[in-house]
């Protein structure tokens, strides 16, 4: 397996020099790919090195590793297709055919997959140090998101169960100061916020609609994240990662909600994204100037997506439009259990209508990590070298 996966990467390598950096083709790399043969592949260097002890992910269903699987909601995927291109082909939780854009993050520093913080033994709690995952879908930024589809872990409940996990690795530092360190040298990666744009504002009756137009409810939502992430900061988060959200309105599951079906993308859902986005774009500026130490830099996914969709075979895709596995009730539910998906799900940027491919979970993290553009005002790589 070892040397098929080199093999692999060695001709990966030569059709990226042959085609060229900025029209590659995006080739997922296998599972079990090592973090030398990974920085090789995205061309950044053999001898480059990083300092990053632990990668704590916070988030909804983007990054939920498995969180869900331990919670009374019916947003869980738990059963197949979920995860068949994961270890052993099996559903682990996370909400796609396979990696998350965190997974490829992990993989890339050198760190192992960041587990479900409700899966975690009670040893583990106590001496795990390379990092955790707190994400859960259909939560959000405010706590009453997601409601609807059961329990889930909103950003408020993620923080402090990250509270907890400080408190009990405490007792494994020497003392604050080396905490500390270990702390402000972690990476802290945050994609949340596309539930609260959605479900969070569509679930609201129209005469709340009426008084409280969608810029205020977003003006909201970036307050709340403000001191959410104070309160990261006082705990001793120093380096942040912060998605924003893409282009919903393009979503497999809006288009087919339309009536007639289209092909035409919702433009007020994908203006509530923006709207969103700059809120958090200026919030991000603000709190850097603000706490001293931190480094933040904002993932411009809605701009990935905008790519992906403008230039498809770029990026090695040839369905942006429906998702791969077979989804219920005209594909405007989640994928229908044990029914096998397609078979070129690396060409297809959506797995199920509401979520990213691993295909597309890589574009985003290598885009990430190699370009300023992408990642501002700093490439994930320059971030994790400061």
């Amino acid at each position: 397996m070892r040397s098929w996966t080199r093999s692999f990467l060695i001709f990966s390598i030569f059709l990226d020099l042959l085609l060229g950096s900025h029209g590659d083709v995006f080739r997922v790399p296998p599972l079990d790919v090592t973090q030398k043969d990974l920085l090789q592949l995205l061309e950044l260097g053999d001898d480059i090195k990083f300092d990053v002890p632990a990668l704590y992910v916070f988030g909804d269903s983007t990054v939920d590793s498995g969180n869900n699987n331990f919670l009374p909601s019916i947003s869980k995927a738990n059963f197949p297709p979920f995860g068949i291109d994961f270890a052993d082909g099996k559903p682990t939780g996370r909400f796609s055919n396979g990696r998350t854009e965190a997974d490829f993050i992990a993989q890339v520093v050198g760190l192992p997959f960041p587990p479900p913080c409700l899966g975690l033994s009670k040893e583990e709690h106590k001496t795990l140090r390379t990092g955790v995952n707190y994400g859960s879908s259909a939560c959000g930024i405010l706590p009453d998101t997601g409601k609807f589809f059961g329990t889930c872990l909103s950003f408020d409940n993620q923080i402090d169960l990250f509270e907890t996990t400080v408190k009990n690795l405490q007792p494994s530092f020497d003392g604050p100061e080396s905490m500390a360190n270990y702390l402000s040298k972690s990476l802290f990666f945050i994609s949340i916020g596309s539930a609260d744009v959605s479900m969070g504002y569509d679930i609201l009756d129209n005469i709340t609609k009426q008084k409280t137009p969608f810029p205020n409810f977003a003006q909201a939502i970036s307050q709340k994240f403000s001191s959410k992430i104070q309160k990261l900061y006082d705990l001793g988060a120093r380096k942040f990662l912060v998605n924003n959200i893409g282009m919903m309105g393009c979503s497999p599951v809006t288009l087919n909600s339309k009536i007639p079906m289209t092909a035409t993308c919702d433009d007020e859902i994908n203006k509530h994204a923006q709207i969103h986005n700059k809120l958090l774009s200026d919030l991000l500026q603000k709190l850097q100037s603000e706490l001293s130490g931190s480094k933040f830099i904002k993932a411009d996914v809605y701009k990935v997506f905008s790519d992906i969709f403008a230039s498809p075979n770029s990026y090695g895709m040839t369905d942006t439009r429906d998702a791969c596995c077979v989804a219920a009730e005209h594909g405007t539910r989640p994928c229908i259990r044990d029914l096998a998906p397609c078979n070129n799900r690396n060409e297809h940027v959506y797995f199920d209508p509401f979520h990213a491919s691993e295909s597309t979970n890589f574009i985003l993290a290598k885009r990430c990590l190699k370009e300023s553009s992408i990642c501002t005002p700093m490439s994930l790589v320059d971030l994790l070298r400061a």
